[in-house]
C-alpha cells in the first residue's frame, strides 16, 4: 500500500509539473556609523617644562625651550587647540609676594615629525588664565606638534630670586584643550 501511494504521488507530479520557485536574492542595509573622536595628549616624556635662567645672557635675552612632539592629537574632523594657564601668575613657595605674569611666556606650535601632514593654522600666543587659540585646522588628523616655550628677558626677573631657595622656582599648570571646529 505504501508503494501504491508513493507511485500515485510520483504520477501526479509527473502529470502536473509545478515549477518550484525560491527567492534568488535578498538585501541588507550596511551602515558605517561614524562618531566624533578627539583626543589630546602631552608627550609623557615632556610633562614638565623648565625654562631656566642660568647666565647673565639668559636674564638679558630671555630663554626658550622647544619640546618636540609635545602635543599629540587625534581628531575625526576639523579642530581647534586652545591653551591657558591654571593661574594668571606663576607662583613660588619661596616668594609668595612676587609672581611672574603668565603673559610673559609665549607659546608657539609647529609641525612635529608626524608623516602626512594636513594643513593647519598657528600663531604664537601669550599665555593667559583664559583659553587662547593656538592651532586650528578645517580637517581631521592624527599628528604631533612641537611646542616652543619662550620667557622674557630684559632682566625682568632680576629681583625674583630668593637666596634661601636655590633655585627659586615659579610654577603654574599649562592646560591644552581640543574642540571641534
Amino acid at each position: 500500500m505504501k508503494t501504491l501511494i508513493t507511485f500515485g504521488l510520483l504520477l501526479l507530479t509527473a502529470l502536473f509539473p509545478k515549477k518550484a520557485t525560491a527567492q534568488s536574492d535578498g538585501a541588507a542595509v550596511l551602515n558605517i556609523v561614524l562618531h566624533p573622536v578627539q583626543t589630546l595628549m602631552i608627550n609623557a616624556a615632556d610633562q614638565t617644562v623648565n625654562l631656566e635662567y642660568r647666565t647673565r645672557e639668559d636674564y638679558s635675552n630671555g630663554v626658550s625651550l622647544n619640546k618636540e612632539n609635545h602635543l599629540q592629537i587625534y581628531s575625526t574632523g576639523g579642530y581647534v587647540i586652545r591653551v591657558k594657564t591654571a593661574d594668571p601668575r606663576l607662583q613660588s613657595t619661596a616668594n609668595s609676594a612676587a609672581g611672574i605674569d603668565a603673559g610673559d611666556i609665549t607659546v608657539t606650535a609647529s609641525k612635529g615629525t608626524t608623516i602626512g601632514y594636513e594643513s593647519f593654522i598657528s600663531a604664537p600666543v601669550l599665555l593667559s588664565a583664559s583659553y587662547v587659540e593656538l592651532i586650528s585646522s578645517a580637517v581631521g588628523a592624527s599628528k604631533a606638534f612641537n611646542i616652543n616655550y619662550t620667557a622674557k628677558g630684559d632682566n625682568k626677573y632680576l629681583n625674583l630670586f630668593t637666596k634661601n631657595k636655590n633655585p627659586t622656582v615659579y610654577t603654574t599648570q599649562v592646560v591644552y584643550s581640543i574642540e571641534p571646529q
